[in-house]
């Protein structure tokens, strides 16, 4: 485990950094904030979305899947207090609803936004009973779930997640495919139901590109890329962070930065 690991950012790529960022901004309220690296939304768990334009034209992921197509990697999952009125606001800021809906209730509408990003937007459910998820953060004394979860597609649920339990010493109490960081909110891996492809990195022309990725704040940089790769990962071969940054792989090939503090 790396101590004191923390989330510092999720940066989502995106063709126009400015036009995500005001989507998702007007979609949820988040703050907008003054970043150097660019358009950023902070949250109300205190994590960063930031919105990046990738070193190569950014190649918008196609939903539903198809063989061999650009794959989202992985997705936002915001909790709103109307759906419906929230699946129209999101249309009228330049989002769409696609005709495939992953599971097809009343409480989940999958949503494009207008970097062809799938998000899904979830009804607040207002049942008197308490669920199970409920129980166990009121178990914790963590008050209430983040309105906002990230779920991330891996080939198999049980060593990607055993992967990051290990590097971040995160919760994982309460499901077999999620663990909770310290900000609280879910970190869901979903084993994918098509071929996934890895993201190549240094992003090239016509490879899947990684969409989003996690960067980690650690106190000791050096000691932090030894632990991951200790436990599975790899650092890239190229690197562009200069002396507080380090690009590394997962075992699923997802890219991820360990960032100092």
């Amino acid at each position: 485990m790396i101590p004191n690991l923390t989330i510092g950012d999720l940066q989502i790529d995106c063709a126009d950094p400015e036009r995500a960022r005001d989507f998702y901004a007007a979609l949820t309220g988040y703050e907008k904030i003054a970043s150097p690296y660019g358009p950023s939304l902070k949250t109300p768990n205190g994590m960063t979305l930031l919105f990046a334009e990738p070193d190569i034209p950014h190649v918008p992921p196609v939903w539903p899947e198809e063989p061999g197509k650009e794959q989202k990697q992985m997705h936002l999952d915001i909790t709103v207090d109307n759906l419906r009125r929230a699946v129209k606001k999101a249309i009228r800021m330049g989002g769409a609803r696609p005709a495939k809906q992953y599971n097809n209730t009343r409480e989940i509408v999958t949503m494009l936004d207008p970097d062809g990003h799938a998000f899904c937007l979830s009804q607040r459910r207002r049942r008197k009973k308490k669920l199970e998820f409920d129980l166990y953060y009121e178990k914790m004394g963590w008050g209430a779930i983040p309105d906002l979860s990230v779920m991330v597609d891996c080939p198999k649920t049980e060593t990607i997640r055993e992967f990051y339990a290990q590097l971040t010493g995160w919760d994982q109490g309460f499901h077999p495919a999620v663990l909770i960081p310290e900000n609280r909110m879910i970190i869901c891996f979903m084993e994918a139901d098509f071929d996934y492809i890895p993201p190549v990195w240094p992003e090239e022309p016509g490879k899947q590109q990684k969409q989003m990725h996690f960067n980690f704040e650690v106190d000791d940089l050096p000691a932090a890329v030894e632990e991951a790769v200790r436990l599975g990962a790899a650092k890239a071969a190229e690197q562009y962070g200069g002396e507080r940054f380090v690009t590394m792989i997962d075992p699923d090939g997802h890219p991820f930065c360990l960032c100092k503090r």
